[in-house]
C-alpha cells in the first residue's frame, strides 16, 4: 500500500496584480502559480525544477504558507491548513521549515550562532532540551560545524558553514516537511556536494520530506526521489527522477535535460539506451 502523502498542494494559484486598471475598471494581473498539485511524503525528495521565473519559489512559499494562494489548497497529513490563522498557523511552524538560498540573509548577523538555532523554539514558547548551550552544540555536530564556534556571529563563517547554520536552525523544532528553496546554488560546487550529503543523512535519520526547489538539474539527480518540471507556473512533467531523467517525455523537460553538464557516462549510456527503446517501440507501433 503506498503511503499517505506527508504534504499535498491542489490547484494552487497565485496571481500579483500589475500595471494601472483598465479603462473598464478591471485590475490586470499576472498568474505565476497556475493550477498546480504535488505531493511529498515521508522521507522522500520531491524537486520542483525549472528556469528563472517559472514559478517554483513561489510554490514553495505557497506550501510553506510565507505567501497566501489566490486558489487551490495546502494539506498536511491529511488537515487543510490553507485558511490558517494565529495559533494554527503557529503550530504549522513546527512541522514545516524553510532553508532559503542566502544563509547570510536569513541569518540575523547581530545574533550568536546560540540564538539563531534556539530562536525557533524560544518564538514557539518551548522549552530548551537541556538548555541552549548544549541543545546548540549538539545540532552544531549534526550539521558538521564546530561546536565550540556556538558563541560566534554568521559573518565569522564561509557560506557552506553559514548554511549548515541555517540547516540547524531548521532541524531545532524537529520538522516534518523541510522545504529547500535553492539551498545550494549559491555555494561552490564541492561545498555543494558536501550539504547535499548533510541532507540526504539527515533525511535519513529523522524521515521527514524535502520540498526541494532548484534550476540546477545535475544537484536535482543528487537528491531527489521524483521531479516536477515547471514552466511558466505550470508543472508540465512530474514522475520519478530516472523516469525523468532517462525518458523525458515533454519537450521543455529534454530541452532542460540537453544543457546539463554531461560529467557522468553512466547517466549519458543509459540515456542513449532509453531513446534507443522508444525509437523500437515507435517503429514497431
Amino acid at each position: 500500500m503506498t503511503a499517505a502523502p506527508l504534504c499535498r498542494a491542489t490547484g494552487l494559484v497565485k496571481e500579483f496584480a500589475t500595471g494601472r486598471p483598465s479603462l473598464l475598471g478591471r485590475k490586470s494581473s499576472f498568474r505565476a502559480v497556475d493550477d498546480v498539485s504535488l505531493e511529498v511524503r515521508a522521507g522522500e525528495t520531491l524537486a520542483i525544477v525549472g528556469e528563472s521565473g517559472s514559478g517554483k519559489s513561489t510554490t514553495a512559499r505557497l506550501v510553506a504558507r510565507l505567501m497566501e494562494p489566490t486558489a487551490g489548497t495546502v494539506e498536511l497529513e491529511g488537515e487543510d491548513v490553507t485558511s490558517y490563522r494565529s495559533k494554527d498557523l503557529h503550530e504549522f511552524r513546527r512541522a514545516v521549515q524553510v532553508i532559503f538560498q542566502d544563509p547570510f540573509s536569513s541569518l540575523n548577523p547581530r545574533h550568536t550562532v546560540e540564538r539563531l538555532v534556539t530562536a525557533p523554539l524560544v518564538y514557539q514558547k518551548r522549552k530548551i532540551p537541556g538548555g541552549a548551550k548544549a541543545f546548540t552544540r549538539g545540532l552544531m555536530e549534526r550539521v558538521g560545524l564546530n561546536p565550540d564556534l556556538s558563541d560566534r556571529y554568521p559573518s565569522q563563517f564561509s557560506g557552506g558553514q553559514a548554511q549548515r547554520i541555517g540547516i540547524a536552525r531548521a532541524l531545532a523544532v524537529g520538522p516534518k516537511l523541510v522545504i529547500c528553496d535553492e539551498a545550494v546554488s549559491a555555494l561552490d560546487v564541492s561545498v555543494q556536494a558536501q550539504v547535499i550529503n548533510l541532507l540526504r543523512d539527515l533525511q535519513a535519520d529523522e524521515g521527514f520530506g524535502y520540498l526541494f526547489i532548484a534550476h540546477d538539474l545535475a544537484v536535482v539527480r543528487q537528491i531527489a526521489t521524483r521531479v516536477a518540471v515547471m514552466s511558466e507556473g505550470r508543472i508540465v512533467e512530474q514522475g520519478d527522477r530516472d523516469a525523468i531523467f532517462d525518458a523525458p517525455q515533454h519537450e521543455y523537460t529534454q530541452t532542460l535535460l540537453k544543457a546539463v553538464p554531461r560529467i557522468d557516462p553512466e547517466w549519458d549510456r543509459r540515456r542513449r539506451e532509453a531513446q534507443r527503446r522508444r525509437e523500437e517501440q515507435e517503429r514497431s507501433a
